[in-house]
């Protein structure tokens, strides 16, 4: 378990095949685990979904990190 620090909303740019660039919302989640370690995580989602405080779980994968509640 962890804790967020902080939660940033941006856009990520994509190239979408014969359609230009589409946006899609992003967060930038600053985390500081159990252990003492801070580990930033970008995801997409919505800004509203964690707030600082929030208790947190970090699922990895195949190399990618996402963070949910």
């Amino acid at each position: 378990m962890a804790a967020v620090i902080g939660a940033v909303a941006g856009g990520l740019a994509g190239a979408a095949v014969e359609e230009g660039t589409t946006r899609k919302m992003a967060l930038e989640i600053t985390v500081r685990q159990d252990n003492g370690h801070i580990v930033a995580i970008v995801q997409e989602g919505d800004p509203r979904e964690f707030r600082p405080g929030d208790r947190v779980r970090i699922i990895s994968s195949g190399g990618e990190s996402r963070i949910t509640r």
